[in-house]
């Protein structure tokens, strides 16, 4: 969040609360007040130790700076919940910010409020001194001293019941009239406890014992208080007792302050902490405090069930029809959702976003998730008409169904989210449950993910060598670079599981880079060192690589800062990348990946697609784009035998021929056998790559392939 974004919350804060209080200070210092305190929020929202009790401190500012009006507070909550989770962009990865925020205006509501009491207090101590000093100083200046006191007694803002020892009341203001409903004079000669229901009075009475006995100087305590037409208010009771000049009690001052409105607006606070404001539905926050306490009172054989919904599309309503239909339809969502489970022990919570959670917690008999995901699909899949456009959406569901005995909430939401997240791929409308065994292993595969960038800056990571020969004749044609990771607990992992782990995270560009540098210096090392000329260097882009924007500008400074030529480098796309940003065929509309090749092409750079299986995509690329090499994929290198009546041989018979035809080198990839070399070259591939050559290894092991091209 920067300072500017900062400056701009502030002003639409000061926008939102300005004529609600009257404060002594123009436009521009409410807001740059209010900017002080949107850094404090900021800073404490985004700190490494969170401490909630900065909320309590702004809400005390607040009331110290007259922002006391009916609806500040009100207005207060509502901006920082709704715009300053939006705008605290720099927050850590994994820093829950909107549950930092709901926390500090919890503490800030509480802080407002405590200082608003305290305020009330000063008062009531202001009003109970004056009194206090008008009766001592009666025979001095009686009609000065009554004068101030009535002066005090009628315009405070507070009621104030003055009531004999024995509790008949002589004396009301008229404030106390107005907070109870009655007519001036209508309280006089009725005893004081007859203010509170008969469950309260007991209560009370002891409290007005303790006074009149000594043993309390006074108290204060929080009740609700009879008013004239039957209805209850809620107020704080603070009284004292006047002594004469003996020391006996004179009289008793009761000052009942009717905080009615500040117990509402806690309450509605309490309830927008804890509730999503768009559909009303419980939030993360309170779902899981009320996922803990289930937990906590059900039987240990007892089975609950946890849904993690994610809508799917929900983007696409929002990005074509509008975001006011959007959120009318996550309202009729959170409906539907709640419909389905009105009859069983449930919640319905929305997460965030476009995503939901349902607990159920099973009875009798234990829940169908499979029928009941079917149900929530076909119920959120019937159109609902929005200013005459019908709009509905389906759901992809994990699900976590397990009996109570060992689980904790934070784990079950884990779980949920876990399997939410690993069934996204499938497509839409999808639904699985937890797998504990599936579970690990994605656990371990994060764990990589996350530990990449670590890897690549202690040298765990390290850049591999492969030999491409022709076919014929095994003459090294090219040097195919791969990753492979000395894993301290897991040993050597492959090219395939770095760039795996790499593709989670944003560290695929750090790590392609660096690789790239790489296999481009030790190009021109061996070019230096062993005198010889030098086949290009082979690196297989990933689809985030071969999308880059930034990809020609990174392969220039490579080639720039090895002073290798560009035609000592040869990078290949997956075919599953070249495709356009609105999703038209390779040729259609010129993606990212097809204009990066066709630069690098320009630059003299050599090109190529790897894990070619045919199809259109592939067929209009070697029409339509420059390519000099095509890596065949996997599978189909894996499965091609000898025979070639075999379906699959002929196929790829008759694509490598229109590959060569079309003047493309065609590799056969992950040649493990003389059998598969035969079969590729009967097929028509005039290039190869394998561990029947050679299997990926130290610079040293291309070191004797090169001195056969020493020159002479």
């Amino acid at each position: 969040m920067s300072h500017v974004d900062r400056e701009v919350f502030a002003q639409r804060w000061a926008a939102a609360i300005a004529g609600t209080s009257y404060v002594s200070m123009g436009r521009r210092g409410l807001t740059a007040h209010l900017l002080q305190l949107t850094h404090q929020l900021a800073e404490a929202a985004l700190a490494a130790e969170f401490d909630p009790s900065v909320g309590q401190r702004i809400g005390a500012d607040m009331v110290a700076a007259h922002f006391t009006g009916t609806e500040t507070l009100g207005k207060t909550v509502a901006v920082i919940t709704e715009q300053l989770p939006d705008v605290l962009d720099e927050a850590s990865p994994g820093l829950d910010v909107t549950s930092r925020v709901a926390q500090l205006t919890g503490n800030m509501a509480a802080g407002y409020a405590n200082a608003l009491r305290e305020r009330s207090l000063d008062e009531q101590d202001a009003i109970y001194r004056a009194g206090l000093y008008a009766r001592k100083q009666a025979e001095q200046a009686l009609a000065a001293s009554e004068a101030r006191f009535r002066g005090v007694f009628h315009s405070s803002p507070v009621g104030i019941a003055i009531s004999e020892p024995g509790g008949q009341i002589i004396q009301t203001n008229p404030s106390l009239e107005r907070t109870l409903g009655y007519s001036p004079g209508e309280l006089l000669g009725r005893d004081i406890t007859e203010l509170f229901s008969p469950g309260d009075r007991s209560i009370v009475e002891g409290y007005y014992r303790g006074l009149l006995t000594g043993r309390d100087p006074r108290f204060r305590v929080r009740l609700p208080v009879k008013l004239a037409d039957g209805e209850t208010a809620s107020v704080y009771l603070d009284a004292s007792v006047l002594l004469d000049a003996d020391q006996a009690p004179q009289c008793i001052i009761t000052v009942i302050d009717d905080i009615s409105d500040l117990r509402l607006l806690e309450q509605r606070l309490s309830h927008q902490t804890l509730h999503d404001l768009q559909t009303g539905l419980p939030n993360r926050q309170y779902f899981v405090t009320h996922l803990e306490k289930v937990l906590g009172q059900l039987e240990p054989s007892a089975v609950i069930t946890l849904m993690h919904l994610d809508l799917d599309g929900f983007s696409t309503i929002n990005d074509g029809l509008g975001h006011h239909i959007g959120e009318r339809l996550l309202d009729v969502v959170a409906r539907r959702l709640e419909g389905l489970v009105a009859d069983q022990r449930a919640m319905v919570a929305r997460l965030g976003a476009d995503e939901y959670a349902i607990l159920v917690e099973s009875g009798d008999s234990i829940l169908d998730v499979g029928a009941f995901a079917e149900i929530i699909n076909i119920e959120l899949a019937a159109p609902h008409y929005i200013d005459d456009i019908g709009v509905a959406v389906t759901a992809t569901i994990g699900v976590v169904q397990r009996r109570v005995a060992g689980t904790n909430p934070e784990e079950l939401m884990r779980a949920a989210s876990a399997t939410l997240r690993r069934i996204r791929g499938r497509g839409k409308r999808q639904w699985a449950l937890f797998d504990p065994d599936i579970d690990s292993a994605d656990r371990a595969k994060l764990r990589l993910a996350a530990a990449i960038p670590g890897a690549l800056e202690t040298g765990e990571l390290e850049v591999t060598y492969q030999p491409v020969v022709t076919l014929d004749a095994q003459r090294l044609v090219a040097i195919e670079a791969a990753l492979s990771w000395q894993h301290p607990q897991f040993g050597i992992l492959s090219n395939e599981q770095c760039i795996e782990a790499a593709e989670r995270t944003g560290a695929v560009h750090e790590v392609g880079e660096w690789m790239l540098r790489t296999a481009a210096e030790q190009a021109v090392s061996w070019r230096q060192r062993m005198r010889c000329s030098v086949p290009p260097v082979v690196v297989n882009l990933t689809p985030s690589q071969a999308q880059d924007p930034d990809l020609v500008a990174k392969v220039r400074t490579a080639l720039n800062q090895t002073g290798l030529a560009p035609a000592g480098l040869e990078l290949r796309a997956p075919v599953a990348a070249i495709r356009t940003a609105t999703g038209e065929l390779a040729g259609e509309g010129g993606g990212q990946a097809e204009d990066n090749l066709r630069v690098l092409t320009d630059l003299g750079v050599r090109t190529g697609l790897y894990d070619f299986g045919g199809g259109i995509r592939g067929m209009s690329c070697l029409a339509d784009m420059s390519l000099c090499v095509v890596q065949m994929a996997r599978p189909m290198s894996q499965q091609v035998a000898g025979d070639p009546s075999q379906l699959l041989t002929r196929a790829a018979q008759g694509m490598v021929h229109m590959i060569r035809t079309a003047g493309i080198d065609v590799v056969a990839c992950s040649v493990d056998s003389a059998e598969q070399a035969t079969a590729w070259a009967h097929i028509g591939a005039n290039w190869a790559v394998g561990a029947l050559f050679s299997r990926p290894g130290p610079p040293l092991c291309i070191e004797p392939l090169l001195g056969t091209q020493a020159d002479s």
